[in-house]
């Protein structure tokens, strides 16, 4: 069950990518590819307060309480759901776009920041998920997708 559920999550994933659904993750000038593995490293090895981009997929394994209007949800990066050590907070403000419902088992595309957080209870998040409104500002765009549907996009 485990593996149809991982297999499921990543032909339906590729398939989306393979339809030119999903917009582009950047770094600065650089495209970035999914990068899960990457950003399961930072988490254990950074200091806090470190800050790297993010372009991850996933599935939404619990709710985490909502804040300031922020949606906050844990995300499964690998697909074996047994497992804890392979996850990250996700975090949504809801400014940028109301969250259709979403609920444990949705899957998920992140674009944004990733910052090792010890305030967090998974110890990372990744956050900036929508458009930088000051064009100047040092964020890139960022994005989120649940189940195909694209949030967080007004440029």
């Amino acid at each position: 069950m485990k593996f149809a559920t991982f297999l499921v999550l990543i032909l339906s994933t590729s398939l989306t990518w393979a339809a030119g659904k999903i917009p582009a993750c950047m770094d600065k000038t650089e495209r970035l590819s999914f990068n899960e593995s990457r950003v399961l490293m930072w988490r254990e090895l950074t200091e806090q307060k470190f800050v790297g981009r993010a372009f991850v997929r996933g599935v939404i394994v619990r709710l985490i309480e909502d804040r300031q209007n922020h949606m906050h949800f844990e995300v499964d990066l690998d697909g074996n759901l047994s497992t804890q050590d392979d996850r990250v907070e996700v975090i949504y403000n809801t400014k940028f776009g109301a969250l259709t419902d979403y609920r444990i088992g949705d899957q998920v595309i992140a674009c944004g920041d990733f910052i090792k957080d010890r305030w967090s209870p998974l110890g990372a998040v990744i956050h900036w998920l929508h458009s930088n409104p000051k064009k100047s500002a040092p964020h890139e765009h960022g994005f989120l997708i649940i189940n195909d549907v694209i949030f967080g996009q007004i440029h």
